[in-house]
């Protein structure tokens, strides 16, 4: 597998952290602002939201990833009985 790959999905993982600390920082700036708390518990349920759907696309990504390592090398037949197979 090139290595550009996993390297892709690390700097989406970065990227992910700087923007769930991004919606973090903007919502206490807000509260220092004075802002309503109501309007504050829906923003964090947003950021929450953000932060776990970006957690099961990471995971997901990696699990695919792991498996195009596995079918590297491997001839049609073989690569057929692997997606075939249970090691789907």
């Amino acid at each position: 597998m090139e290595k550009s790959v996993k390297e892709s999905l690390g700097e989406v993982m970065q990227a992910m952290v700087k923007l769930n600390g991004q919606f973090e920082d903007t919502v206490r700036a807000l509260r220092l602002q004075g802002r309503d708390d109501k309007e504050l518990s829906e923003l964090m349920k947003g950021a929450m939201a953000m932060k776990d759907a970006a957690g099961i696309y990471l995971t997901w990504a990696g699990h695919y990833i792991d498996r195009l390592e596995k079918t590297e090398g491997l001839d049609e037949d073989e690569l057929s009985e692997e997606i075939g197979g249970r090691n789907v």
